[in-house]
Order: C-alpha cells, then structure tokens, then sequence
C-alpha cells in the first residue's frame, strides 16, 4: 500500500479495519476511501501508550540510603551541578518508593 493523502485537506491517511475491510481515513477531516492491499500487507495495530518500563517502578534507584518519609532502602541521586564557580556540587536523593527527595552537599 502506497502513502495517500486527503483530497479535501492535503493531511495523511491512517489505515483503519472496519468489518473485515481496510479503509483509509483522514484524522483532520474524516474522510473516507477505500484501501488498495496486495495479499502481502497487513495492518499492524497501533501500540497504546503509558505501558512498560514506567509500570516497573524506578529503576535508577540503587544508591542504598534510607527515606526518612517512608523508611525505603534504595534512592536515585541526581546531580545538580554547581550554580557559581566557588559552590560544591549539589545532590538530590529521590526514594525509589515514595519519590521523597532531601538535598545533599549544601553547606546550608
């Protein structure tokens, strides 16, 4: 299957299956015309958003330091940098549990 576009308004045409038969739909306008698929082509569904390394929880969180919100053992560290020439560097510690994050290497 070749690339069209809409003859109403110029946009892509997304392949689309409705009752066994393949159409090409355009998202912007709605219209509608019918596919051309060679017995070799086949629509592959679109994979839906928000699912994997996410549901996993925060695999960064390795360093070994105890929350003081929740008691977790294991935190992610992030490095802010330094702001002016003559600071230290500044650190974050995020609990890989509960997200609770307490600074680091500040002299304040």
């Amino acid at each position: 299957m070749t690339i069209r576009f809409c003859k109403k308004c110029k946009t892509l045409m997304k392949p689309q299956e409705k009752d066994g038969e393949v159409f090409l739909k355009c998202s912007k306008c709605g219209f509608e015309s019918k596919a051309d698929l060679t017995s070799s082509e086949k629509i592959k569904p679109e994979e839906e958003l928000g699912t994997g390394v996410a549901d996993k929880g925060n695999i960064f969180a390795t360093y070994k330091s105890k929350c003081k919100k929740c008691e977790h053992v294991g935190a992610e560290i992030n490095d802010l940098g330094v702001q002016y020439s003559d600071e230290d560097n500044l650190f974050l510690i995020k609990c890989g549990k509960c997200g609770h994050s307490e600074r680091i290497g500040d002299a304040s």
